[in-house]
């Protein structure tokens, strides 16, 4: 091979490889310090098929916040936050997630705090949807 396309076929590696690479974005409000909110609701979606709602409740419990899921209507007295999601599924051979939207309320106005974006378009260089989860909630709860 000549020496001017082993650097071309590096490139043309590397490139392929972050062809894969997750997205993930995260906002709020200014002094929205949603890290501090102990009392988590988290809205199921009907067309849940996959314990989506379940995998963000038990991530949440795992960082050390009081959390509970089901239809809005099972909300608890003294919720502070609600999360609500929208997942995005696709099948090549097997069904994966490819994204997450993650909407963070106060319970209290209703009013968006924060909301968190996770993109991760290929099942090869993916993650599988507990890690996705792990890595938009850590990023937008600020916690490790």
């Amino acid at each position: 091979m000549p020496a001017k396309t082993i650097p071309a076929a590096i490139a043309l590696a590397a490139l392929v490889l972050l062809a894969g690479c997750a997205q993930v974005s995260t906002r709020s409000i200014p002094k929205a310090d949603i890290g501090s909110q102990k009392h988590i609701f988290v809205e199921r979606r009907l067309a849940d098929n996959y314990g989506v709602a379940e995998e963000i409740a038990r991530q949440l419990q795992a960082m050390g916040f009081d959390v509970s899921s089901g239809a809005l209507t099972m909300m608890p007295v003294g919720t502070q936050l609600v999360v609500s999601y929208d997942d995005m599924w696709t099948w090549d051979f097997t069904t994966y997630m490819i994204e997450i939207d993650i909407q963070v309320r106060s319970a209290r106005t209703d009013k968006i705090v924060a909301v968190g974006h996770y993109f991760g378009p290929h099942v090869v260089f993916g993650h599988a949807p507990p890690e996705m989860i792990h890595e938009l909630l850590v990023k937008l709860f600020k916690r490790g």
